[in-house]
């Protein structure tokens, strides 16, 4: 079942079933009277309902259902064995011990590398115990107070996954699960291995996220043509304004913020241009999220109007951006301060604030930097001295150009410590996992995968999702340790990839026109022939 028909209600899942009961088994039903059984008695009335009443898809399913048959009868559940057994042949099979005392006893008897491990001298006090219950006897270590049985090669890696899939213990855990009750050489070593490598702990259990260095964008080399922007909300209503498009330059740190009334394509894009590209010219670089306004081909087209380089960030990870991100860090704390206001009309009063604050990176204020000197606030009865030198107007403009093109880039800052943690395996490893970091429910699993790794970058690492290429963040990864042929659950090193232009398929034997076969069997052993130019 999808995930959307586990959503459906027990009538709907009851009806579904009858539905693809008989679309598969139609080639047998057709033209043959037959009686629908089940256990869900308000079926049996499901042709006696109103048209009004039934949802379009139930409508569906009872159409199809009518053209083989109506009649649909109630039974029991106690009685309904076969369904019953066939529902739960999931549960079935996990209640079915793995785990044979006879088959052990067996493969001690075929196993040639078992006869060698009996003569060797271990520890152990071996005998030959017989099965309770069974002609067998079986070879069992009894220095402990409870019979060990030794197990053949063939078996551990079986006995171990019925113990270790009750409750995925970790590997100290499911090795003293299994020497209780079980021995053979080396066993902690298995163990410990085969717990490394258990694809359903590795997907659920958290250890320890990876932490990289923090990492530094390329320094602007103009003023106006690096901006980073992205998108708050919602807020609590001002007016029709719920969102607001943030914008910050990476050379002057300056600030913009646009109240937004929705935050589709067009409207991010008409305040973008308006709101910035309209008052400092047209950028050279834009960083976003990847958000779908940003995502839109809306976006993609002014973006080829403006000239400006579209960079985006990897998925769920905001330090990326996080010159902006910090921005909006400082912007919501001085709204919430002014309680008495909607954050409308105390929008340009931070503004005008925080474009004035002194910046200890820059020894400036972003103002200052943009205008020259600091803005006059309100208050504030004496203005700046200016030099008699300065009114010159024929001087002033060189003198400013002058200034603006001494002014140096200066980098961002980072006051949080980053405690660093990488695995060691990660750079070499053919397969990761992938850390879901987006809302999920209680019992859902932290990681997805393994997924195959394509290409290895210093900060990001594109891997294969779903048959698609996605570029992540290392933050959001772990290695992924998987039993190779020698039940080695290191990873293997990922070998160079080498693009190669248009690839020649290989043909398959036997693959000649001649030997094409003129003729279908489907899944209900009909063989359908098909016309000369019918044929491929």
């Amino acid at each position: 079942m999808s995930p959307s028909q586990r959503k459906y209600s027990p009538y709907d899942r009851e009806l579904l079933a009858v539905y693809e009961s008989i679309k598969y088994f139609r080639h047998w039903l057709e033209a043959a009277p037959f009686t629908i059984y089940t256990d869900h008695k308000p079926l049996c009335f499901a042709f006696r309902e109103r048209k009004a009443n039934c949802s379009p898809r139930q409508f569906r399913h009872l159409d199809y259902i009518s053209q083989f048959s109506t009649d649909i009868q109630h039974i029991a559940g106690k009685d309904n064995i076969v369904a019953g057994t066939l529902s739960r042949i999931e549960q079935v099979d996990e209640l079915l011990s793995p785990v044979d005392l006879d088959v052990i006893a067996k493969a001690q008897d075929s196993d040639p590398e078992f006869a060698d491990l009996l003569k060797q001298d271990t520890s152990l006090q071996v005998q030959r115990i017989k099965i309770p219950g069974s002609r067998n006897e079986l070879y069992c270590d009894v220095s402990t107070t409870t019979p060990r049985p030794l197990v053949p090669k063939a078996l551990r890696k079986r006995i171990f996954d019925s113990l270790h899939s009750l409750s995925h213990p970790g590997a100290n855990a499911s090795a003293k699960l299994v020497a209780e009750r079980f021995v053979w050489p080396l066993m902690r070593k298995d163990c410990r291995e085969w717990s490394k490598a258990c694809l359903a702990c590795q997907r659920t259990k958290v250890n320890r996220h990876v932490s990289t260095p923090f990492g530094t964008l390329d320094l602007p080399t103009a003023r106006f043509k690096y901006v980073h922007l992205d998108l708050i909300g919602p807020l609590p209503p001002s007016g029709d304004y719920r969102y607001c498009l943030t914008a910050v330059d990476r050379f002057m740190r300056w600030t913009e913020a646009v109240p937004l009334k929705d935050i589709t394509a067009e409207s991010v894009a008409k305040a973008f241009l308006s709101g910035w590209i309209a008052r400092f010219g047209c950028s050279t670089d834009i960083v976003t999220d990847r958000g779908r306004q940003f995502e839109s081909a809306l976006f993609a087209q002014l973006s080829r109007f403006i000239g400006f380089k579209h960079r985006r960030t990897t998925s769920y990870h905001p330090q990326c951006n996080g010159l902006v991100e910090r921005f909006h860090r400082q912007l919501k704390t001085a709204i919430m301060c002014h309680a008495n206001s909607s954050w409308t009309e105390a929008l340009p009063i931070v503004l005008l604030g925080i474009r004035s604050s002194f910046k200890e990176d820059l020894q400036s204020s972003s103002a200052e930097l943009v205008y020259g000197e600091p803005l006059r606030l309100a208050g504030e009865f004496f203005g700046h001295k200016v030099d008699k030198c300065t009114t010159d107007i024929t001087d002033f403009s060189a003198r400013i150009r002058s200034f603006a093109n001494k002014l140096q880039p200066v980098p961002t800052s980072h006051h949080a410590k980053n405690k660093i943690f990488i695995y060691k395996d990660l750079t070499s490893c053919s397969h990761i996992f992938l850390r879901e970091d987006s809302l999920r429910g209680a019992l859902q699993p932290a990681y997805t995968g393994p997924h195959e790794v394509v290409e290895r970058n210093k900060k990001t690492i594109k891997i294969r999702v779903k048959g698609k290429v996605v570029t992540v963040s290392v933050d959001r990864l772990k290695p992924a340790y998987i039993l190779s042929h020698s039940n080695d659950p290191t990873p293997t090193p990922s070998p160079p990839l080498k693009p190669t232009p248009n690839p020649t398929p290989t043909p398959l034997p036997n693959s000649s026109p001649s030997s094409t076969t003129a003729c279908k069997t489907t899944r209900s052993g009909r063989r359908v022939h098909f016309p000369d130019y019918y044929r491929p």
